[in-house]
């Protein structure tokens, strides 16, 4: 199966995470009652904040965007974490 796309956006003090609209609607068909959120942002002070802090943390990211356990996500193919202005994979959690 094809990782789940978690697209991210980028701001001056952060960065806001949602599923990708074809990974949401995969996931309401596959998981009608899981408990989702639609949005997260984690914020930062500097560039480099942003390369320590979000790359732990995308795992957690997915969880509670998609509202399934980590071993269910990498089950279904893992996440890619895609930028949609720079139109490019940041990276692969499989």
């Amino acid at each position: 199966m094809e990782p789940l796309i978690i697209q991210i956006g980028r701001q001056r003090d952060g960065c806001t995470y949602q599923l990708h609209p074809s990974s949401r609607v995969q996931l309401k068909k596959a998981f009608p009652n899981a408990r989702s959120v639609p949005s997260v942002f984690i914020g930062y002070d500097t560039q480099s904040d942003f390369e320590v802090l979000h790359g732990p943390l995308w795992k957690q990211v997915a969880t509670m965007l998609t509202g399934l356990s980590w071993k269910r996500i990498e089950d279904l193919g893992g996440i890619k974490i895609y930028d949609p202005v720079q139109e490019t994979a940041v990276e692969q959690v499989l």
